[in-house]
């Protein structure tokens, strides 16, 4: 099955979980790769409202000169408290190509809980401390079958309408690779009041040194479609990234 085939049929399902929901938020709720709120990789300083839920789709193609790699999360995302969000991302498909290897199936699972410590004033910018955490679920080469875990700190600022991220990132792999802090900054430039525009310089451990723009769309009340590219920006990093992703509210 084709990549952007696995990506709508992951959709759809999610589309007609969605009809049996009840009422939604008057605005969509927005979130990542990982599955917590935010742009296609980094996420804000804020949670959700408690209560809230969002079920979604997203992909990720990645490739170069050496390696192509896809990836198809299916994430949930849940305000437990006021100050508690939680989430949960599966790789419902991925693929591996180095030219020697081709592999396909599914790959491992992410578990994200972020909790606001500040939230925004017009001094200072929403901030959250958060812990992600990758579960092997897979053999490589579609995963390094070992436990990853990630600490970040996140702030968010909404300056005049647009929209400012930080995260700040220290990865520890279970692998024998050093410990690394990693980072992503990103912006959301509103151009309508169902449409904006979003720029992200990212490295950390889903995107290596990349910079991507994208938009994303509230398709109504309940659903929110967001697509974007990403570029390399350097010889270790992938020449080029697809990204997309579906969120729909509860």
């Amino acid at each position: 099955m084709g990549k952007m085939r696995v990506f709508f049929t992951v959709s759809l399902i999610v589309a007609i979980m969605a009809l049996g929901a009840g009422p939604a938020a008057a605005a969509p709720l927005k979130t990542n790769l990982f599955g917590l709120d935010g742009l296609f990789v980094a996420t804000g300083g804020s949670t959700l409202e408690a209560g809230a839920l969002a079920v979604g789709g997203s992909m990720l193609i990645i490739n170069d000169d050496l390696i192509d790699k896809s990836t198809v999360p299916v994430t949930v995302t849940y305000g437990a408290t006021s100050t508690v969000e939680i989430a949960a991302a599966f790789e419902a498909y991925k693929s591996f190509d180095d030219g020697a290897t081709d592999d396909t199936g599914s790959g491992d699972l992410y578990l994200s809980a972020k909790f606001a410590v500040q939230k925004e004033t017009p001094d200072y910018p929403a901030a959250a401390l958060g812990l992600r955490l990758k579960l092997p679920m897979a053999d490589a080469p579609l995963s390094s079958e070992e436990t990853d875990i990630t600490i970040f700190a996140a702030a968010g600022m909404d300056m005049k309408g647009v929209t400012g991220v930080l995260n700040v990132e220290y990865f520890m792999p279970g692998t024998d690779d050093e410990n690394q802090v990693n980072y992503v900054v990103g912006v959301a430039i509103p151009y309508s009041d169902t449409t904006d525009f979003t720029l992200e310089l990212m490295d950390n451990d889903l995107v290596w040194d990349m910079f991507a723009a994208g938009a994303t769309f509230d398709m109504g009340p309940a659903l929110n479609f967001g697509m974007g590219v990403g570029f390399g920006l350097n010889d270790t990093s992938a020449d080029f990234a697809a990204l997309g992703k579906l969120t729909f509210s509860f």
